[in-house]
């Protein structure tokens, strides 16, 4: 049975989120945690040049009780953490922000309140591996790691351990999958393209991989890419070459219309219908696709390697190239290896996460949790850039991030 914590207070976990996929990640964990009554929940967005717009948050939160977060600098999260006393707070932010969240929320009058500090849960949202030295050493505070694939759990353990610390990593299956519709329509019509900010990285793929897109029209589906951020909008990594924009450029040379592929943005649940087929170089969209029975395919044609975020998807039936793809969506399209989805992210093992936060907040209100101090940041000089960038109103902030670049 879970641990229930020691008094009648209810238990609460803040998330603190710094960007769209984090945000997105957050509010869709907190909604896994907040079912019985005595779970109260709440969101902040840390103030960073990444921070979500208003559409970005509204996505995010777009099916989660979570109403829209306010925006906070780190003095601001701090004494916030005094006044309201979480029992756990999930880091959900990219590493040298969540290293100053926990800094922030683990310190000064935090740790002197009752029961001491807040337990700190963080994880990735979404495809974790490789598991790098630097990622987890910028969480090496943690007392609980999320994880999303049994793969990653041993990956992620080794590599804290390098680091001489052993958070325990936890299992839970991606909180935004969704369940397959009963009779998911094979015969597709449309495809849906997830792209990503990094991958691939360079103009000429982006270009080859937007005129790939552009043929599917000519073979009689509609071509729509859902955008993370449109070309000037902030997201989680930066992105050099907006498909939006670069299509703008490119589509006269390539001889298309304007209109051989069109462009949205919002919720992505939004465009996972039946008849609809979902690609992407590694997007986690992928899973959310796959996990509601339609057709997935994971482009291969700029390779698969860990550079790509795409070698977790070898074994699983799916990586398919530009050219081939056609043809195989007319048959239905692939279908995700069995083995594969359970060794991975679709597989059907209860959430460990409800159970650790419980076991967590009933060890920080007695006082248990071991002392993480004032944690000791992994690079001074990048903590110090990240704590000035996060004082600053956001528009100075990013005004000054243009121009060290």
């Amino acid at each position: 049975m879970p641990a229930e914590p020691p008094t009648d207070r209810p238990l609460h976990v803040l998330a603190v989120a710094d960007s769209d996929s984090y945000l997105k990640w957050a509010c869709a964990t907190l909604r896994t945690m907040d079912d019985a009554s005595d779970v109260r929940t709440s969101a902040v967005i840390v103030r960073n040049p990444l921070a979500p717009t208003p559409e970005q948050v509204d996505a995010a939160v777009a099916g989660t009780d979570v109403p829209p977060p306010r925006v906070v600098g780190p003095g601001r999260l701090r004494r916030l953490a005094d006044t309201w006393r979480p029992d756990v707070v999930l880091v959900a932010a990219t590493g040298p922000v969540a290293e100053m969240v926990a800094r922030a929320v683990a310190g000064g009058g935090a740790r002197r309140r009752e029961g001491g500090r807040p337990a700190l849960v963080t994880g990735l949202p979404g495809v974790a591996l490789p598991a790098t030295a630097t990622g987890t050493g910028w969480r090496r505070w943690c007392d609980a790691f999320v994880v999303h694939g049994r793969r990653e759990v041993e990956a992620y353990r080794s590599a804290f351990e390098a680091h001489g610390t052993a958070p325990a990593v936890v299992l839970s299956r991606l909180p935004f999958l969704g369940g397959a519709a009963p009779g998911a329509d094979r015969e597709i019509h449309r495809v849906v393209f997830a792209p990503q900010a990094l991958v691939p990285a360079d103009r000429e793929d982006r270009v080859r991989l937007l005129r790939g897109l552009a043929a599917l029209t000519d073979q009689g589906f509609e071509t729509v890419v859902k955008l993370r951020a449109r070309a000037g909008e902030r997201q989680t990594h930066n992105e050099r070459y907006p498909l939006d924009a670069l299509w703008d450029a490119v589509h006269d040379d390539l001889g298309r219309p304007h209109d051989a592929i069109r462009f949205v943005d919002g919720p992505m649940a939004r465009w996972l219908t039946p008849g609809t087929a979902l690609a992407t170089v590694s997007s986690t969209a992928a899973l959310e696709a796959m996990a509601r029975g339609l057709p997935t395919v994971l482009v291969d044609d700029f390779g698969v390697s860990d550079r790509l975020l795409n070698e977790p998807f070898v074994g699983s039936g799916c990586l398919v190239s530009l050219a081939d793809l056609p043809v195989l969506l007319r048959t239905g399209g692939p279908t995700p290896d069995p083995g594969w989805t359970e060794d991975n992210y679709l597989h059907a093992e209860a959430s460990a996460l409800p159970t650790t936060v419980r076991n967590l907040a009933r060890r920080r209100r007695a006082g248990q949790l071991r002392p993480v101090g004032r944690v000791r940041p992994l690079s001074w000089p990048r903590h110090a850039w990240t704590t000035v960038r996060s004082t600053l109103p956001t528009t100075l902030s990013r005004r000054l991030v243009r121009r060290v670049r």
